[in-house]
Formats: C-alpha cells, sequence, structure tokens
C-alpha cells in the first residue's frame, strides 16, 4: 500500500495539476492573509506621517522656542525697536530689550567687578610648581573647610605630609559644587583659589584659619569687587555712578555688558524691521505646518487604491507600485481626532483672551487667517505690527511672551509653546502617545505600534492556518494519487488476461 509523506505527489495518476487546484482551494485564506497585511501596511503609513508631523511641529518648536536657537522669539531682545552701537565695544556692549528707548550715554568704565582670589606664586622663597610640597611636618594632618559665605561651607577638607600644590587643588575642587575652585598656571608659576560669582557678596576663607598657614594663607575673608562705572550725557545731570556685583546689568530695559576698562559712547537708532522679518519667519514656517496637517485632516481616501498585495507587486514595475502607493497613502488620517485637537488647542492658545493684558492679537496686526481653505493659519498684517511694536513694544511683547502661572493670563506665543509640549513635548506626549518619537521610550510603545504587532500575530496565526489546510490537502490528494496508481494498476491487470 503506498504510503503518504510530506513529499508532495503532482496528479500523475489523476492527471489534475494539483499544485493549481490546491491554491485555488486557498484562495479563501490567502485573502484573510492578504487583507490583514493591508491592513498592517495602512498602520505603518499612519504611524510614518505622523511621525514626519511629530518632527514638523517639534522643529517649529526648537527653532523659535528654544532659547539657545539663533531663532529664539520668545526673548525680549527679538522685540526690541532699538539698536544700540558702542564706539568701543571692547570696553562695554548694549543690548536693548523691548520697550527700549533711544539712548546717548558716554560710559566711563573705572573698574571690573572681580571674584574673591588668593593667588601665590613662592614658598619660602622658592617658586612654586604643582609637585611643591605644601609643608606639613611630618606624621601632621589637618582638617579644614572653606566657608562659602551664606552660611554655606564645603566638605571636609584633610592634607598630610605628602600633599603637593596639585593633590590640594585635587581635594578643594573636589570639596564643593565650584563655588570655589582652586587651579594651577604652568605658564605664570601661580597657584589660585577663586570664587566662582563676581561682586562684593561674593565672600569666601579658610577654617579653621592656620589650616593653610604653610602657604602663607590665612583665614582672613576674602572678598569680591564690584564694578564701578560713571556715566554722562542722555539728560544725566552731572554724573551717575553705578556699582553692580556683575559686569552685565539692565537699566531701563537695556543690558550693558562691561569688558574692560576706558571709556566708550553708546548711542541707538530706532527700527522694527528686524522685528517684523523674525515674527514673519515664524508664522511662515507655522503656517507651513498647519496646512500640512489640515491637508491631513481633509484629504478623501482613495478607496480604489488599497495597499497592493505580494501577489500584485511581482506583476507590477518600481514606478507603477510607487504611484499607485502614492494614491494608497491618500486620506489616512482623515479627520483624526488627535490632529484636530491639536488645531483646536494651538488656536485657542493663540488667540484666546489673555487676561489683565488690555490688549489681542488683533491689536498688533495678527489675526486668523480668513481663507476657508487655511485653517489654522495666521495671518500678518505687518504695517500694524510694525506700528504696534514702535508705540508700545513691552505691550507686544507681554501679549505674545509673558509668562505666568495662570495660563489665561500667559502671552500667546508661550501657550502656543506650552500646547507643543502637549503634543511633542516628550515621550508620554499625546502624538508620541499615538505614534512615538524616535530616539524616545514612545518609539516601541505606542498606540500604532501595538496595533501593527497585533496586525503581525493575526497574520502569522491566519499564514500557521493556511499551511496547516494546505498540508492537509497535499495529503488527501497523494492518498488520491495513491489510490488511483492502485486502480490503473488493477485495471492493466485485468486488461492483460
Amino acid at each position: 500500500m503506498a504510503s503518504v509523506n510530506s513529499v508532495r505527489i503532482p496528479g500523475l495518476a489523476t492527471g489534475m495539476d494539483t499544485d493549481s487546484v490546491i491554491k485555488d482551494m486557498l484562495t479563501g485564506q490567502q485573502n484573510k492573509i492578504d487583507k490583514a497585511k493591508q491592513k498592517e501596511q495602512t498602520i505603518k503609513w499612519q504611524q510614518e506621517t505622523y511621525r514626519d508631523i511629530i518632527k514638523d511641529v517639534k522643529g517649529l518648536a526648537d527653532k523659535y522656542f528654544t532659547a539657545t536657537s539663533q531663532d529664539y522669539i520668545l526673548g525680549s531682545k527679538t522685540f526690541s525697536t532699538t539698536k544700540v552701537n558702542s564706539s568701543n565695544s571692547s570696553v562695554v556692549s548694549a543690548t536693548a530689550g523691548a520697550g527700549a528707548g533711544n539712548i546717548d550715554y558716554k560710559f566711563d568704565v573705572v573698574d571690573l567687578a572681580k571674584p574673591p582670589k588668593i593667588s601665590i606664586t613662592e614658598k619660602d622663597g622658592v617658586a612654586l610648581t604643582k609637585d611643591t610640597n605644601i609643608g606639613l611636618a611630618v606624621g601632621t594632618t589637618k582638617t579644614f573647610k572653606i566657608d562659602l559665605g551664606n552660611g554655606q561651607f564645603s566638605k571636609d577638607i584633610t592634607i598630610d605630609e605628602n600633599d603637593t600644590i596639585d593633590t590640594l587643588i585635587t581635594k578643594i575642587n573636589a570639596s564643593n559644587d565650584s563655588q570655589v575652585k582652586a587651579s594651577f598656571s604652568d605658564m605664570t608659576g601661580t597657584f589660585t583659589i577663586q570664587g566662582s560669582k563676581t561682586g562684593e557678596s561674593s565672600t569666601f576663607k579658610i577654617e579653621p584659619p592656620d589650616a593653610l598657614s604653610s602657604l602663607s594663607i590665612d583665614g582672613t575673608e576674602i572678598k569680591g569687587s564690584n564694578s564701578l562705572v560713571n556715566i554722562t550725557g542722555g539728560g544725566i545731570i552731572g554724573v551717575k555712578e553705578v556699582k553692580q556685583e556683575t559686569n552685565s546689568f539692565t537699566i531701563d530695559n537695556v543690558k550693558y555688558d562691561i569688558k574692560g576698562i576706558g571709556q566708550a559712547n553708546l548711542t541707538s537708532e530706532i527700527s522694527a524691521d528686524d522685528t517684523v522679518d523674525k515674527i514673519k519667519a515664524f508664522i511662515d514656517d507655522y503656517n507651513k505646518v498647519m496646512d500640512k496637517i489640515y491637508g491631513e485632516i481633509i484629504e478623501k481616501k482613495n478607496r480604489d487604491f488599497p495597499p497592493l498585495t505580494d501577489a500584485q507587486k511581482e506583476e507590477m514595475s518600481e514606478e507603477e507600485i510607487e504611484k499607485w502607493e502614492e494614491k494608497a497613502k491618500q486620506g489616512m488620517l482623515r479627520n483624526d481626532n488627535e490632529l484636530r485637537m491639536f488645531m483646536e488647542d494651538t488656536k485657542q492658545a493663540l488667540f484666546g483672551p489673555i487676561e489683565d493684558m488690555g490688549i489681542n492679537l488683533t491689536d498688533i496686526g495678527i489675526t486668523s487667517s480668513q481663507d476657508y481653505n487655511k485653517q489654522g493659519q495666521i495671518y500678518l498684517d505687518e504695517e500694524k505690527f510694525k506700528k504696534a511694536l514702535l508705540e508700545n513694544g513691552e505691550q507686544v511683547y507681554q501679549a505674545l511672551t509673558k509668562t505666568a502661572t495662570d495660563k489665561s493670563q500667559s502671552g500667546s506665543l508661550e501657550r502656543m509653546k506650552d500646547v507643543f509640549n502637549k503634543y511633542v513635548g516628550n515621550s508620554k506626549s499625546i502624538f508620541a502617545k499615538k505614534a512615538g518619537i524616535e530616539k524616545t521610550a514612545s518609539a516601541a510603545n505606542n498606540l500604532f505600534g501595538e496595533q501593527i504587532k497585533s496586525q503581525q500575530e493575526n497574520i502569522k496565526n491566519l499564514q500557521r492556518k493556511m499551511d496547516e489546510k494546505e498540508k492537509q490537502l497535499y495529503k488527501k490528494f497523494a492518498a488520491l494519487e495513491a489510490s488511483m496508481n492502485k486502480f490503473n494498476s488493477q485495471m492493466n491487470y485485468l486488461m492483460s488476461q
């Protein structure tokens, strides 16, 4: 009796094309697999499109709402209509903020603000090196702290007979969080202990006072010093003496940076062009992003172009596949709930009332586009915006960028930044939970990702079931072939009698 094994037997006895017959019998199972793969592909495309949108929104936020970006627009400098010129920028430079008026001053920098500092270059008349022993007697140890001022102290520092300038530096620097730093210059042969902050209120001293007496350093309190600048002109009667703890200070919305001792004339000119250009650039980029998102929301799905099956792709060229898939991707995110929420939240952030401000965006020339096909986009009336900047730049700045605990009192762009953070700011943001942000925990843990995994598991199960059914059919046809072979043999025997 013929045995049936896993070897597939063609229909030699029956005259049937067994492979074709079985393939036709499995059409229903194959269709289920194809539909599952098409669903998986659709979800992958949705995720890819969502991640492109995330990149666009995050890119916009990083470019305009990150303080370290050269295009940052939330700072006072962006809304300044005053440009300050210095006749000697190596002595002083200045940057005007929003609301700053014209200036015409003469600066005479008498002294810079300095940090507290101890410096020594020799020990017992001998020039220092890093390897100079600090000079404790054999068998002696000392423990001291550095009084950092304001009730703060360093950790305990213990030194002994083996310590050198180099090891002392290491111990001092490890004892505090950079409020005081020790260093040695090979070029000048100078050992220095210096505070990190400038000004008279910045102090430190060694406790107990004799801990470093072997280096001629006692427990005297070391104090920093303030900058001293004499200013004349610009309506000042006589001389205005300015003392500051730091070398940067702000007066009347102008930030001054003192760089050296000497004299410099500071003058200014008024223009709103730079601010208008920066806000216009932001609005142009913003509108492009919103146009893309709105396009995804309203795009209709082309049901005549589902994702291609593997069998269909085998019969098509690369160009044909590309054109087909371009149509197949249309309308994937039509009426997507999260995208609609994002557009609505952004619009509310921009054009919602700003409490206690007495001004809204319409007053300064920023309105929502009236074009029905440009939902969510912004229109800028450049002349109206420029006029508002020149007449009350500080109020414009506050209306757009003010920060407040109560968000109803925050500026419009500040609220927009909060919305962007809510949707794309981190791995727990709304878009991240749905599609995942690359290089974050959400990349592998998101809604689309889970749906793709579920669909892949479904495909594996469907494929397994079809493989089992295919195996069963081949066994049946193999048995049929065996029976037909036996029948044919008997017929041949009878006919030969």
